[in-house]
């Protein structure tokens, strides 16, 4: 009889070890940093399609002469994108940056099932891939208008000159176009999104099983005694 007790004892124990088991099996991840490079600062937006992961800070602000990081936690293998723009302040108005980046990130998985990962950043604009998304602010140059102004005759009559004519009106600089908004990321996805229902039945059906070997091994006990 003891020794029936002291099996189920152990069986319940090994049930009530699972759940946790699961969930630390379940939390490996593999993290990722993508590099981003605004000259002059300016603040980055990641664009990911459906099913990829949010990176845990969007948008992204970055400062002239720094790196920032897009970080990002996958715990599945698989192939996501996503889509990097940047926008910058300019004379006081907010300007979308020309470049937009598509980075990819490949996870592949080992035999030991630890995950690793391929990152791939691309231009849209050129089909050459990039060792990091760099935004690069080309300056704009300023077309003078024409100088219309004619020198003064002297030669007709050097004692009284004739009057210079009217120099022409410059030409009115066109209005900048505005920029377009930048996409809107979506709603970042937090936390471990692993289904512990299963595990927290396991672990009541266990504490029940234990309860009931318990008061089984005392009623035997006491009648044990009695008929000593």
């Amino acid at each position: 009889m003891r020794k029936f007790l002291t099996l189920s004892l152990s069986l319940s124990v090994l049930l009530l070890l699972f759940p946790f088991a699961g969930i630390a099996f379940a939390a490996e991840k593999a993290d990722v940093e993508i590099p981003v490079v605004i000259d002059g600062g300016g603040t980055a937006y990641m664009i990911p399609e459906v099913n990829s992961p949010l990176p845990t800070q969007n948008p992204l602000r970055v400062d002239n002469g720094r790196t920032g990081r897009f970080h990002i936690a996958f715990n599945e293998p698989g192939v996501f994108h996503y889509t990097v723009t940047a926008a910058y302040s300019e004379n006081g108005e907010t300007r979308q940056a020309d470049e937009v980046f598509r980075v990819t990130v490949e996870v592949e998985e080992r035999e030991d099932s630890s995950l690793y990962t391929v990152t791939t950043v691309n231009d849209l604009h050129t089909p050459e891939k990039k060792s990091q998304v760099r935004f690069a602010r080309s300056p704009e140059t300023t077309t003078l208008p024409p100088d219309t102004t004619t020198n003064p005759d002297t030669t007709t009559n050097p004692d009284t000159p004739d009057t210079p004519s009217t120099p022409g009106t410059p030409s009115t600089p066109g209005t900048p176009s505005t920029p377009g908004t930048p996409g809107t990321p979506g709603t970042p996805r937090t936390g471990d999104e692993s289904n512990l229902t299963r595990y927290l039945l396991a672990a009541i059906a266990s504490s029940a099983g234990l309860f009931f070997l318990a008061l089984l091994y005392t009623l035997n006990t006491n009648k044990l005694i009695r008929e000593d």
